[in-house]
């Protein structure tokens, strides 16, 4: 059975701390909450800290979070960080680093804020430096590290994380110099706004990096994240969709369009099981009513226990 989970935004902390009550009573399998320094979100870690304790069974995490320069989250900040939520939630914590989009808004929104963006190349090999430091803190090991982006001498990290040897860390990646980063060393990968078919194409080519990393593919849990608007009847389905495009600013033929679920529940959970077919062991909504919690019920309700 697929995993469910959703994703969470928002600067409205009391609507944030209905939204996880409401999915972690609900059963969903994870919840996360944005990270950055965009203007429609707090403080990812902050967040992820006060909203722990608000759950009792989901695991938790950042949507992503960035670990390719020291002035976003050097890797032992993030080390402690991501100890201390492990410890909130008694081990639930999801650790999900994200490479970054390559794109010119995305570039100029960090430098704004006078902090270099990198490279992809250089973030790439940057997020690959800071998981094997952040493992080591989380073993309890002496880091002496001396590498391009990061420089350690004789550090540690204590206490440990409640899950050991430390929380699973996924990769967001799509293009194959990240896929074959995420073939390499994560624990879960995730995707990003694609088809059923393209989703299992993807997971193929990840298939093949594991061989050649020499994991076998059941290593790697495997995630896509897509917009949800679950409607009433199939009458409204294309309304929705229509209201959907003018939100995102899309054009009719947009292919982020042929990515979202948009329907009826019985229309949305068929949406659910291609992804399932195609290789997908986890799947995160954004839902479109969100922070209303009408479509994470309505959905809920639909799904098998």
């Amino acid at each position: 059975m697929i995993a469910l989970g959703v994703q969470t935004w928002s600067t409205d902390v009391a609507a944030v701390e209905r939204f996880w009550r409401a999915a972690d009573e609900l059963g969903y399998a994870r919840i996360t909450y944005g990270d950055g320094l965009w203007d429609f979100t707090h403080d990812g870690w902050t967040m992820l800290g006060a909203l722990a304790t608000l759950t009792r069974r989901a695991r938790i995490g950042p949507a992503v979070t960035y670990a390719f320069a020291a002035a976003a989250h050097h890797p032992s900040w993030l080390a402690k960080r991501a100890v201390t939520v492990d410890h909130l939630t008694g081990g639930r914590l999801d650790l999900r680093l994200g490479i970054g989009a390559e794109d010119p808004a995305t570039r100029a929104a960090w430098e704004r804020h006078g902090i270099r963006y990198p490279a992809a190349r250089e973030r790439i090999d940057a997020v690959e430096e800071a998981v094997g430091i952040l493992r080591a803190l989380w073993r309890g090991e002496r880091v002496e590290h001396d590498g391009r982006a990061f420089t350690l001498q004789g550090a540690r990290l204590a206490p440990p994380p409640v899950q050991r040897p430390g929380p699973p860390i996924w990769i967001a990646a799509m293009k194959p110099r990240a896929l074959a980063l995420a073939a390499r060393c994560a624990d879960g990968w995730e995707a990003s706004y694609v088809t059923p078919p393209d989703f299992a194409a993807l997971s193929a080519r990840l298939d093949g990096l594991l061989a050649e990393a020499g994991r076998a593919a059941s290593a790697v849990r495997r995630s896509v994240e897509v917009d949800v608007a679950v409607v009433e009847s199939a009458s409204a389905a294309e309304r929705a969709r229509r209201c959907f495009a003018v939100e995102r600013r899309l054009a009719d033929a947009d292919p982020l369009l042929d990515t979202a679920l948009i329907g009826d529940v019985e229309a949305v959970v068929a949406g659910i099981e291609s992804y399932a077919a195609a290789g997908a062991t986890d799947l995160m909504l954004g839902l479109a009513d969100f922070p209303s919690t009408g479509m994470l019920e309505r959905l809920a309700r639909a799904l098998p226990r």
